[in-house]
Formats: structure tokens, sequence, C-alpha cells
């Protein structure tokens, strides 16, 4: 009870002494200004007279990032350090004072009050560089796109302001060195459906494709206009027309197939607006003399029409099949009756003297079926005849004719001449 008492007793004027102790310890500080330290971290150094390197065609390079100090402590004054923060910090490497071993030493200092800095201390004493020759090379700009073009359209190529670009920095990376590409993301530039022109970065690649970067690596140009050519699709047939006729006694049937059916084709709205169908020239597939069906492989893109690119099938790979077989033989038998004549001069007659005129149609059993044969006879046209032979009047006599027929373009017509006997009309 009696030890409580002395803790407790006149505690008022105990708290009293110890805040007078405290206050008196402070202006004794304030006065004596005693000496510490301040620690600041990541200090860059500067590297100074550096073209005693460049100017003998040589490159340098920092190693492991030894051009950061990861501390650097200072020792003064109170006073002085509470006014200082880490951009007081000076850290400067001579490159005149590089060692054999390719090290330069580090000095410190304050850009304020360093007369009144007692010591100023780094964890890294030196900066430690690779020196190289300096090696230049040119390559040619690549261009690359990633992503796709919205539905109905199709990216046409990319030019770019720049096909050249410069590389140099040390020999040993710019050996690595293979490609120099540039990399469009279609996908940062949605819903576009017209050119477009835009700023892309060149990139450095090696052989595996690995990207080669480094801060004493020098690109020229850096960064290149890329102009993006977006263009319109249409899917439209492909139109195969044969030259030629199959072997003797044989003919086409059918319809001539191709595969892909159809293909899609990019181009401006205006080129594509022209274009129905691609057209196969008829000298391309040739079926004189075949026997069996006629199977040809094409390559599409040979006859796209100027300002058109294919977009399926990929490969441009097109099949052609004509199918051949067997020549169906349909004979008719015309007479005097079924011919007419047409187109006879003023003042003469014209009989006819063929009273049965025989013709064969040769072609596919489907078609030769299906032939008129009544309509296939055309009206012989005097008039036209004399005028396609030269002949600028009749005489009498007897003329042979060969009278024409109209059947679809696979059937051939074999048949004689029609005798007509001309005479002039009495007066």
């Amino acid at each position: 009870m009696k030890s409580s008492n002395i803790i407790t007793h006149n505690w008022w004027l105990k708290l009293i002494s110890i805040a007078f102790a405290i206050i008196l310890w402070l202006i004794v500080v304030n006065i004596n200004d005693p000496s510490t330290s301040q620690t600041y971290y990541n200090v860059p150094v500067t590297i100074q007279n550096t073209d005693v390197i460049t100017s003998q065609g040589k490159i340098y390079e920092v190693e492991d990032n030894t051009d950061i100090v990861p501390r650097v402590t200072v020792y003064g004054p109170r006073s002085v350090l509470e006014t200082m923060d880490k951009s007081s910090i000076v850290a400067v490497a001579d490159m005149n004072n590089l060692s054999s071993v390719n090290t330069i030493s580090i000095d410190f200092s304050t850009n304020t009050n360093n007369n009144q800095i007692s010591d100023i201390r780094g964890s890294v004493e030196a900066v430690k560089v690779t020196i190289e020759n300096k090696k230049t090379i040119q390559l040619v700009l690549d261009t690359s796109i990633t992503g796709e073009a919205p539905d109905g359209y199709v990216i046409g190529g990319v030019n770019t302001d720049q096909n050249l670009v410069r590389v140099s920095g040390p020999e040993s990376l710019v050996d690595r060195v293979a490609t120099a590409q540039v990399s469009i993301d279609m996908n940062t530039l949605s819903g576009v459906t017209s050119d477009i022109t835009t700023s892309a970065a060149v990139h450095l690649y090696d052989e595996e494709g690995a990207e080669v970067t480094g801060t004493t690596l020098a690109k020229n140009p850096e960064n290149v206009i890329a102009t993006i050519s977006v263009l319109g699709t249409k899917d439209v047939p492909v139109e195969v027309t044969p030259s030629g006729v199959p072997a003797e006694g044989y003919a086409m049937s059918g319809d001539i197939t191709t595969t892909p059916a159809t293909i899609k084709i990019a181009g401006t709205k205006k080129t594509l607006a022209s274009i129905s169908a691609i057209q196969i020239p008829e000298d391309v597939v040739n079926i004189t003399g075949h026997s069996s069906d006629f199977v040809a492989q094409l390559d599409i893109t040979d006859y796209l029409p100027e300002g058109i690119t294919l977009v399926e099938p990929k490969d441009g790979a097109l099949e052609v099949d004509i199918k051949i077989e067997k020549a169906a033989v349909k004979e008719v038998t015309y007479t005097d009756k079924d011919i007419k004549v047409t187109g006879v001069p003023d003042g003469y007659t014209v009989s006819i003297l063929t009273e049965e005129l025989p013709v064969k149609f040769i072609g596919a059993q489907t078609e030769v079926n299906a032939l008129d044969e009544k309509a296939a006879l055309q009206t012989i046209d005097l008039t036209k005849w004399m005028e396609e032979q030269g002949i600028t009047e009749l005489t009498e006599g007897q003329l042979s004719i060969s009278p024409a027929f109209v059947t679809p373009e696979d059937i051939q017509v074999e048949h004689g001449t029609v005798t007509l006997e001309v005479l002039k009309k009495e007066e």
C-alpha cells in the first residue's frame, strides 16, 4: 500500500518533469545539428565523354543495369539532408576513366550544399560496359496482318511509305537480326470497310522468329505509315466453253461441271459490279479426239480479270469435268414439201428438184431425243445465198445449195445438198 503511494504521489509533477526533459533534449539537438545519413534508391548514372568510344567506330552497352545504383547513402548535418531528395544526387561515370576490364568508376556528389556533405557512398562503385564494333545493315521491310476484316470484306494488301529499314548497333546484336517487320492487328481496327491509313512500329526478329531488342539497337525508321486496302467480296460462277469435238462417234453429254461451282473473289465495289461470272477461254479446254470423260485441273487465278483477287479456294484449284459418251444418231428424211425457199429475185421462178433429203443428227442421247427436227431445218433464203456467194444476178439452170440447220451446239449434222431449178418468167 505504501509502495503504491510512492508511484502516485505528486504524479502531475512527474509528468511535467518528463515533458520538460523532452523539450530540453530537442533544444540541445537543434543547437548541435548532429551528423546523420540518408539513403536514396535507384539513382541513375550519367555516362560522360562517350565520343571516346563512338569516334572509333565502336559502340558500348551497359551490362546488368549497372548504370542504376540501387542505394546511395549521403552523410552530413541533419539540417542539410532535410533539404535534399533523390534529384540532389549526382552520379557520373567518365568514359575517359574506362579500365582495362571495361569498368568505369562512379563519382558521387550533390548539386546542393556539396561542401557540407561529409561522405557519399553507393552500393555500386563502377559501371560495367561491353564494347563492340558498330555494324549497320539494311533490310527489306515485311508486313503482316492478324485478325480478319468484317464479314463481306477481305484485306487486299498493305503498302508502307518506307520499304527499307536501316539497323545499326553492336555487331553481335545486329548479326542476330534476320527480318524487319510491321504487324497490323485488324481487331484494333474493327468495323473498317474501306481503305485505312495508320502508323505501325517496326520490329526486328531473328531466324527463329524471336524479337531482337536492345537499347543500343537503332532502327531507321522506327515507325512507318501503312495503308491497308479493304476490298468487298462476291461469289460468282465459273463458265467453261470447250473447243474442238470429241472423237468420231462420240459426243458431249450433260452439263459441264466445275469444282467448285462458284468462287469467292474480291475487288472494289465498281469492279465487282461489272463481273457476273469468270470465263475460261475456249482454247484452254480442248476436247478434240476424246472418247471418254474429259477432266482438266486449272488454276483459276490465271483467268481472273484485272483488279480482281481470289479469296476462295485459297489455292486457286479448279477442276473441269466434261462428260463424253458414245454418240446417238437420229436419222431424218426431209421431202421437198419440208423445204421452203424465199428471197427469189423478181422475174424468176424456182422449183425444188430434190424429192428427199436424208439427214443425220449426231450427239448426246438426251439432246438428240429432245431435238425438234422440223424446226431444225431452216428456210433457204435465195437472196441471202446470192450475197454470200457474191452473185449479183441469177441465171437459168440448176443450183446446188446446202441447207442450214439450227441445233444445240453439241449436235453435229450430216446432210447433202438441195437442188433447185431456176427459170426466167415469160414476159
